[in-house]
C-alpha cells in the first residue's frame, strides 16, 4: 500500500481542482470522527481520501471496473451512473493503491447510498462525505450538528436528506440508504 503523502499526490494529478479539495475535506472530517466516534483514525483517513478515486472517468471505464470488482454492483446503480465511482474506486483503491483492508474498501464501495451493514469507517465516510467543510448546501449545518450529537443520529440525518433530496427531483432511489436508515434507527430505539 502507497504512503499518504503519495497516494495524496497521486489523487492531485488525476481529480479536478475541486473534487481533491473535497476529498482532503472528507479525510480530515472522517479522521476527527474516527477520533472521536472510537473508528480507525488510518483507516477513515485512508477511506477518505480514496471514496473518489474513480470520480472523473468515463461511463464506459466506470462501467468496466465496477463489474471488475469484487463488490456486486445491482442494477439500480447500472443505471445509476453516478454512483458507479463507488464499486469502481474500490476496485481502484485495490489494484492501483494496493488497499486489501476490506473495511476500508467497503467505505469506498458504500459511500454513496450506504448499506445497512456498515462498519464504523463505513458509516465515518458515508457521513464525512456530506458534511466535509467545502460541502455548502441547505440543511448541511443541521447535518454537522446532529453528527455532533452521535454518529448514528449523522447518519440518519444524512439518509434523511439524500432521500428528500431525491424525492424532490423525483429520482430513483437506492434502497440501500432506506435501509441504513432503518438500521440506525433501530440501533437508537
Amino acid at each position: 500500500m502507497f504512503p499518504e503523502r503519495d497516494i495524496i499526490k497521486i489523487l492531485k494529478r488525476k481529480l479536478s481542482k475541486e473534487r481533491f479539495e473535497h476529498t482532503l475535506g472528507v479525510a480530515e472530517v472522517a479522521g476527527d470522527l474516527a477520533k472521536k466516534y472510537g473508528g480507525s483514525w488510518k483507516k477513515a483517513r485512508l477511506a477518505g481520501l480514496l471514496h473518489d478515486c474513480a470520480k472523473g472517468l468515463g461511463l464506459d471505464r466506470l462501467i468496466e471496473l465496477a463489474r471488475m470488482s469484487s463488490f456486486s454492483v445491482d442494477e439500480y446503480e447500472m443505471n445509476l451512473p453516478p454512483l458507479l465511482h463507488a464499486p469502481a474506486g474500490a476496485f481502484l483503491a485495490r489494484q492501483e493503491f494496493g488497499v486489501n483492508d476490506q473495511e476500508i474498501l467497503e467505505a469506498i464501495r458504500h459511500h454513496t447510498v450506504g448499506s445497512p451493514d456498515l462498519s464504523t469507517t463505513g458509516l465515518i465516510i458515508f457521513v464525512a462525505d456530506f458534511i466535509e467543510p467545502n460541502r455548502q448546501f441547505p440543511g448541511v449545518e443541521k447535518l454537522r450538528k446532529e453528527v455532533d450529537k452521535s454518529l448514528i443520529h449523522g447518519v440518519i440525518a444524512a439518509c434523511n436528506q439524500s432521500l428528500e433530496y431525491n424525492i424532490k427531483k423525483g429520482r430513483i432511489i437506492h434502497p440501500n440508504t432506506l435501509l441504513l436508515r432503518n438500521e440506525c434507527l433501530r440501533r437508537i430505539q
